[in-house]
């Protein structure tokens, strides 16, 4: 079964990252669980909410909990590729390559909708193809490779914000709604205010735990699974583009994640169920007749139309 591990070093169960994060992030379980599921399955996390929610300590304590580096860009209109990238600098007639923060293991991307459209696109390779492009050479980023990215709904819904291009939302695994906690969790958010603060995103090991879920196995049936899902989604009336195929293979590489979360090298239907919302919900827009209409209701009731498989 594969598991986080460290080059000569015993293997480390991903439960146990689960609770290493836990310690400071102290709202949702699952919302740890999907975020560490989202990098085994080695994708990116989209993080919705409000401001103040908690969404900058999951990433830092997600990258300490696996001895990754850990950076923060702020997002604006006048960001520049630059600025996440990095850049040449001429020293006597030689290009010196200064790396951006896209180079750490896990960056997180605040308020990614306020991005200009050059930037946003610039963001494509190193998402994609786990590589950026300075100054004409290609460089690999390290591995693990994680970009968290947030979106403050409020502003959104308000009209003060712009919406993310679907172009970029595709390439998130998975996305999560980040809510407030509720009172009793909050009364230990400002008892422990201080130790949160000093949650600085240092590596917490010599070096960064290797990620693989590739080795849990998937039967026929349960990828025909997701594919009917997905099917049912794109031939929805209310959903205004049809579901690329980065999100069936988002499906299934979280349901994997998930297996292996719950201490299986096989994936059963229920993995399935709990990927679906994570990695559809962010990639539905609904026709603007059905505008009241949250894509989660659309999964949701795709869920219940398409018939999981079953084993005697």
């Amino acid at each position: 079964m594969a598991v986080f591990s460290v080059e000569g070093d015993a293997a480390i169960r991903p439960e146990d990252v689960v609770d290493a994060v836990a310690k400071y992030y102290l709202g949702d379980r699952r919302t740890i669980e999907i975020a560490v599921a989202t990098l085994l399955a080695g994708g990116h996390l989209l993080l919705l909410g409000p401001v103040g929610g908690g969404k900058t300590t999951l990433a830092k304590a997600l990258a300490q909990a696996i001895g990754g580096t850990f950076a923060r860009v702020q997002m604006t209109n006048e960001t520049l590729p630059s600025d996440i990238l990095g850049y040449g600098v001429y020293v006597q007639g030689e290009v010196r390559i200064v790396k951006g923060p896209i180079f750490n293991n896990v960056v997180l991307i605040d308020e990614i909708n306020r991005g200009p459209p050059r930037t946003l696109s610039a963001l494509i390779e190193p998402m994609q193809e786990r590589t950026a492009t300075i100054e004409g050479a290609t460089l690999r980023l390290p591995a693990p490779h994680m970009v968290i990215a947030t979106i403050n709904i409020t502003e959104i819904a308000a009209g003060a914000a712009p919406q993310l291009p679907l172009a970029i939302l595709d390439r998130f695994t998975a996305s999560l709604h980040v809510d407030y906690v509720d009172l009793d969790t909050e009364r230990w958010v400002v008892k422990l205010s201080d130790d949160l603060e000093a949650l600085d995103g240092r590596p917490a090991r010599p070096k960064p735990l290797a990620v693989d879920a590739k080795g849990v196995h998937v039967a026929d049936d349960v990828v025909d699974y997701i594919l009917k899902i997905v099917e049912r989604i794109r031939r929805d009336e209310r959903a205004a583009v049809p579901l690329s195929t980065r999100a069936p293979i988002a499906m299934y590489r979280l349901a994997r994640a998930l297996a292996l979360l719950d201490g299986r090298d096989y994936v059963i239907p229920d993995d399935v169920k709990k990927a679906a919302h994570p990695a559809l919900d962010h990639r539905i827009i609904p026709k603007p007749e059905y505008g009241d209409v949250d894509p989660r209701q659309i999964v949701e009731d795709a869920l219940a139309q398409v018939e999981p498989p079953t084993y005697l």
